[in-house]
């Protein structure tokens, strides 16, 4: 079952001397981050901790964060490698068979023939479709995030079953 919060991202370093967090995100757009009054940052223990959101802008594949309350770079330290969240119900409402990437990391990847490649542990964005990089036991799968590739996800279950295209993964010789 999906987590109650959306991870958006996580504090990577303090940017400048005011306060500014550079966040590397794992949310699919700024805009979710930018739509949202409060997040909550969880750190190593796994506490939450409440902060307004003052503004956000892009820096390259990154964000660059204001926090209310945090105005020196010695603040925006303390929260480096804290997880940015939102509650779900702050984030908007996807359409049918559209997911958010940090309800997909993790997953178990099956095939309709039912072997089992691995988990999806990142996702590449590319112009045309994103890639799920799947990793299983000393092996590593890129697979393309298409209706003939991805047949069902089921997150509460935890799977997401796939038809693997010919030519796709090189199986090994028996």
């Amino acid at each position: 079952m999906p987590s109650p919060f959306l991870v958006l991202g996580r504090a990577v370093k303090a940017w400048g001397l005011k306060g500014e967090v550079k966040v590397q995100p794992s949310a699919d757009s700024i805009a979710i981050a930018a739509g949202s009054a409060t997040v909550y940052l969880r750190g190593a223990g796994g506490d939450l901790a409440e902060y307004v959101v003052e503004r956000v802008r892009p820096a390259g594949s990154a964000w660059i964060m204001q926090f209310q309350g945090v105005g020196t770079i010695e603040q925006a330290e303390r929260l480096i490698d804290h997880e940015l969240l939102i509650p779900r119900s702050a984030a908007p409402t996807l359409p049918e068979g559209t997911y958010y990437h940090a309800d997909l990391i993790g997953l178990k990847v099956v095939t309709e023939e039912g072997r089992e490649l691995g988990r999806i542990s990142g996702i590449l964005e590319t112009g045309a479709n994103d890639v799920y990089v799947v990793h299983g036991e000393g092996s590593e799968w890129l697979l393309p995030a298409t209706r003939e590739v991805v047949r069902r996800v089921d997150l509460a279950g935890g799977v997401m079953l796939v038809r693997l295209l010919k030519g796709m993964i090189e199986t090994e010789a028996v």
